[in-house]
């Protein structure tokens, strides 16, 4: 018995063992310690904490500190409990990529992107949002959705015309051009990141385009439906790429402002072209406009296009923030400005007279909009199509009480501008939108940080020389810099230790 305890004994111990060793791998497993990660930002200065194809593109960020090209959305940087660093990249796919990091890299890519912030050119507006240094950043289905209704008002009409010989042709020829609009839009989101500032200004581009070719049809005395659909279409597709290529790199306050400074210059060149006679009743041209008509429209489309190219200097030149809501807000302020003005006009009151007046309103309003509401706060794009609406539900108001007093035109006319100025104040009031920021061109957050001063006018920065000349030293731990092409080197010539804007 006892011989048979002592075979037996091994046995036992053996399983004991294997549940032993089953039990504690179990319980190891159940106390797995997850691997913590924290969000680092990209600059010296801890504000920049994600990075899109915009800023990288705008901060000539490159091989080898920077890996990614084109085909990414979002960039950011984690850093783990145990000092490693790895940069996690969304890709337009909707894949995750990451890259490790050593803290010579981090330093290196940290003193090109604190150049790129001290360089002139990366100082326009817009070029910081609420998180202090952010770009546009994508649009997402939005720009789906609005070249979308490019292909319902301006496409698919264009292709109508041009097939206007057929009915038939005609109507599908709309169906077909307003369906592809959504596929091709649909697809150039799925391949490439698109900013918001570049749907912006591509649909603002694609609408007036689509205008300009109207006006080009008149112009050339075109005759027929196919006459006018080729421009037409021409001039959308046009203007929608203008504006989507031109809007790379942009903030989404310069893209919003190109476009409205670009609606200012044509609404002013035809205002003073009407004031000067040039749309008079001639009935001495029966087969198209008048030569002076002709010269009034070219000059608007020249207009136009100044405005388009000199549009964004307004949100990166003003002395206070200037952002895509704001915009918004302006655009309404000139349309209540030339309502306004024309319930002063008499009755007899000259066509002559009426473009001149109604001019002067838009500018007036425009003026009017940018001193007392943009230079106070800066609205967002969803703050911004608020306030329009408060706008109209004031003119519509204004319209009701018209209506039922029964007043002439002229007091009907006082009444709607009165409700949409009292309608875009009263929900700019409920909106509430954050204080205005102040100018996005100093180093240094204006107000409140040490070593700046701003004020509604003027931005002095100023940037300790100790910054300066370890941006100089960019590279000099890790010797990296001067394996690289010269071509690649950052430089940073023109550095300023002191900077004032106006």
């Amino acid at each position: 018995m006892r011989m048979s305890m002592l075979r037996i004994t091994p046995l036992w111990l053996g399983a004991i063992t294997i549940v032993a060793c089953t039990s504690m791998s179990a319980v190891a497993s159940a106390q797995i310690v997850p691997q913590v990660e924290r969000p680092i930002a990209f600059d010296a200065a801890g504000r920049v904490t994600v990075l899109s194809p915009t800023i990288a593109s705008r901060w000539n960020l490159k091989a080898p500190e920077w890996p990614l090209g084109s085909d990414w959305r979002e960039a950011r940087l984690f850093a783990s409990e145990n000092g490693a660093i790895v940069l996690v990249v969304q890709r337009v796919d909707g894949s995750v990529a990451r890259y490790p990091y050593t803290t010579d890299d981090l330093a290196t890519l940290r003193r090109v992107i604190d150049v790129a912030l001290l360089a002139p050119q990366a100082v326009g507006d817009g070029a910081r949002g609420t998180s202090g240094l952010v770009l546009s950043e994508p649009a997402g289905n939005v720009f789906v959705r609005n070249q979308t209704v490019l292909g319902l008002i301006a496409y698919g009409p264009a292709t109508a015309a041009i097939l206007s010989k057929s009915g038939a042709a005609a109507g599908g020829g709309y169906l077909l051009a307003a369906g592809a609009s959504f596929f091709v839009a649909a697809r150039t989101v799925r391949n490439k990141s698109v900013s918001r500032a570049q749907t912006i200004l591509a649909f603002h581009g694609g609408t007036r385009g689509g205008l300009a070719g109207a006006a080009i049809a008149a112009i050339a005395n075109a005759d027929g439906g196919a006459a006018y659909g080729v421009p037409i279409l021409a001039g959308a597709l046009g203007g929608t790429i203008f504006g989507f290529r031109g809007a790379r790199g942009m903030s989404d306050g310069e893209a919003a402002s190109s476009g409205f400074v670009a609606d200012l210059g044509v609404v002013t060149t035809l205002g003073v072209a009407g004031a000067l006679g040039a749309f008079d009743d001639d009935t001495s041209y029966s087969s198209g406009p008048p030569p002076r008509e002709k010269v009034a429209l070219g000059g608007a489309i020249a207009a136009g296009i100044v405005g388009y190219l000199v549009g964004p200097r307004y949100a990166r030149r003003a002395a206070y923030n200037v952002t895509a809501g704001d915009i918004d807000v302006l655009f309404t302020s000139a349309v209540l400005g030339a309502l306004a003005v024309n319930a002063g006009i008499g009755d007899n009151a000259s066509n002559r007279t009426r473009f001149a007046v109604t001019t002067a309103g838009v500018l007036a309003g425009a003026a009017i909009g940018d001193r007392l509401m943009v230079r106070g706060a800066d609205r967002t794009s969803a703050d911004g199509t608020q306030a329009q609406l408060g706008a109209v539900a004031g003119m519509l108001m204004g319209g009701g009480i018209a209506l039922m007093v029964e007043s002439g035109f002229r007091p009907a006319i006082a009444l709607v501008a009165t409700g949409g100025a009292l309608g875009l104040a009263l929900a700019d009031g409920l909106i509430a939108p954050a204080p205005d920021a102040g100018p996005r061109r100093g180093v240094l957050p204006s107000g409140g940080a040490s070593g700046s001063y701003a004020s509604s006018r003027v931005s002095l920065s100023i940037v300790p020389a100790a910054t300066t000349i370890a941006l100089g030293m960019r590279g000099a731990r890790t010797g990296r810099v001067a394996t690289l092409p010269i071509t690649e080197r950052p430089t940073i010539t023109n550095v300023p230790v002191m900077r004032i804007a106006f």
